[in-house]
Formats: structure tokens, C-alpha cells, sequence
């Protein structure tokens, strides 16, 4: 009796029987491509992208045509996805006050150190561009949006509280060249919530 043709259904053989489009391979590589920038900054080579992708190193040739377009395409997917993630909300507003600023502390000192990463492989012109994006008002906007439910028990209005996070947040990510200990994401939450005065009086 002849056996039956075994099917490979493993993802590659899926993946090779429906080719990616040109657009969605440059897509992909560019996504796979950002936690390699960050972790490597500009001396990531298309050689270790290759490697890690699985892929051949011509297919990012192929695909980008040289490194500077990939790091452009990079970039931008790395902010695009930042600026629809202020879409759906930075963190869940139903959550208690204190939880609230732990979970956006974490995520935005993350947030942060991916920003002067990707940033820190474009010169001078293009990184304003980027900056200029934040300066939208989109994240402060977010932001109020999720504190608004905490608004009795904040010193500050909800819309305030955007600028005063990026500031404690940014200043506490930017890269040092010195051997000065740095805050953890404990003590950044304590000094948000409590500024260097200690807790308030009569509050727990």
C-alpha cells in the first residue's frame, strides 16, 4: 500500500509557500531589525541581521538596497509603532495610582533608551525630525487621558502630568558616560509620587 505524502506544515514551509510581498519583507526586516539597533547601535552589520533573521544577507540588499536605508526604515518603525501605542492607551487607567506610575516607568525607561538608540544612528537633521514628532502633544494627551480617574488625589492636573513624567523619566534614561549610580524604577516611582520631601502627612 502507498503511504500517504507526509505535508510539512512547519511556519517556514508555510512562509515559502505563500511568498511575503516586497513591502512586507522590508517591513519585517525593518521591525526584526530594531532590538539589533538598540542593543548594537551602528556597528550591527547586515551579516548579524542576516543571521538572525535566518535569511540571506542579499535579501536585505535586495530589499533596502544599502545599510542606510535600512536604518531609516528601522527608525521609522520604531516610532510609528511608538505613536500607535498612544492610540491604545499608555497604561490602564482603572488601575490604582501608585501601580499605574510603576507600569509607565517601566515601559517608558524601555521607551526611552530605544529612543536615543535608534536616534543616535541618524545625524543631526533627521533625529530632529523625529523629535519634533514627540512634540506633538500626543503623548501628553495620553497621558491626562490616564490619570484622569486619579484627578482628586494628584497635586498636579491630569494634563500636567505628561510634561513631569517625560522630564523624571527622560532624565533618569539619558546615557551616562560617568560612574554616578543611577535611580532604579522603584526610587523613580517614589520620587513621582513623593518628590524628595518624603510622604505626605495623614497619607499612608
Amino acid at each position: 500500500m502507498i503511504e500517504a505524502e507526509t505535508v510539512d506544515e512547519t511556519p517556514l514551509a508555510r512562509q515559502r509557500a505563500q511568498p511575503m510581498t516586497p513591502d512586507d519583507r522590508r517591513a519585517m526586516i525593518a521591525a526584526q531589525a530594531i532590538p539589533l539597533f538598540i542593543e548594537f547601535g551602528s556597528s550591527l552589520t547586515t551579516r548579524q541581521l542576516a543571521e538572525h533573521l535566518g535569511i540571506a544577507e542579499g535579501t536585505i540588499f535586495r530589499a533596502f538596497g544599502d545599510k542606510d536605508a535600512l536604518v531609516r526604515a528601522s527608525v521609522r518603525a520604531f516610532f510609528d509603532r511608538a505613536e500607535a501605542q498612544l492610540s491604545t492607551g499608555i497604561v490602564d487607567p482603572s488601575l490604582p495610582l501608585e501601580m499605574k506610575v510603576a507600569h509607565f516607568v517601566r515601559g517608558a525607561r524601555d521607551h526611552a533608551r530605544g529612543v536615543f538608540a535608534m536616534l543616535s544612528l541618524l545625524d543631526r537633521s533627521e533625529a530632529g525630525e523625529y523629535i519634533s514628532r514627540a512634540r506633538s502633544g500626543a503623548f501628553e494627551a495620553a497621558i491626562a487621558d490616564a490619570f484622569a480617574p486619579d484627578a482628586a488625589a494628584l497635586a498636579v492636573p491630569p494634563e500636567q502630568v505628561g510634561v513631569l513624567l517625560r522630564i523624571a523619566v527622560i532624565a533618569a534614561s539619558v546615557p551616562s558616560h560617568n560612574q554616578q549610580p543611577r535611580l532604579d524604577d522603584d526610587e523613580i516611582v517614589q520620587f513621582i509620587l513623593y518628590g524628595i520631601a518624603g510622604r505626605p502627612r495623614g497619607k499612608d
